[in-house]
């Protein structure tokens, strides 16, 4: 410990795993908050922004029957994402019960 070089705490903690986590929690967060607005009225609050990939947007939604009406407008709201973020291609929409339980 006596002979290592001293380190910069503020590089430390910007190249850490830790802030790779919070950046891309940020970026998630921000985008959700983008797409509840952008999406139609009827969805709003009733999905979130999961996760995302090189080119696969991950939702979440609370019910089989908000899921459904997202996949019948999947084309629409794929456009609507790509007008942000034109990187992403494909649309995934998954159920989890437990999203608005809290």
């Amino acid at each position: 410990m006596r002979h290592q070089k001293a380190l910069n705490i503020k590089t430390l903690l910007e190249t850490s795993d830790l802030a790779q986590v919070m950046r891309k929690g940020l970026a998630l967060n921000e985008l959700n908050q983008q797409l509840q607005t952008r999406f139609p009225k009827q969805f709003k609050g009733l999905f979130r922004v999961a996760n995302f990939t090189q080119d696969k947007l991950i939702i979440e939604t609370a019910n089989a029957t908000i899921r459904q009406a997202l996949l019948f407008q999947q084309a629409e709201l794929l456009a609507l994402i790509q007008e942000m973020q034109p990187e992403i291609s494909k649309l995934n929409i998954k159920v989890s019960p437990h999203l608005f339980s809290l």
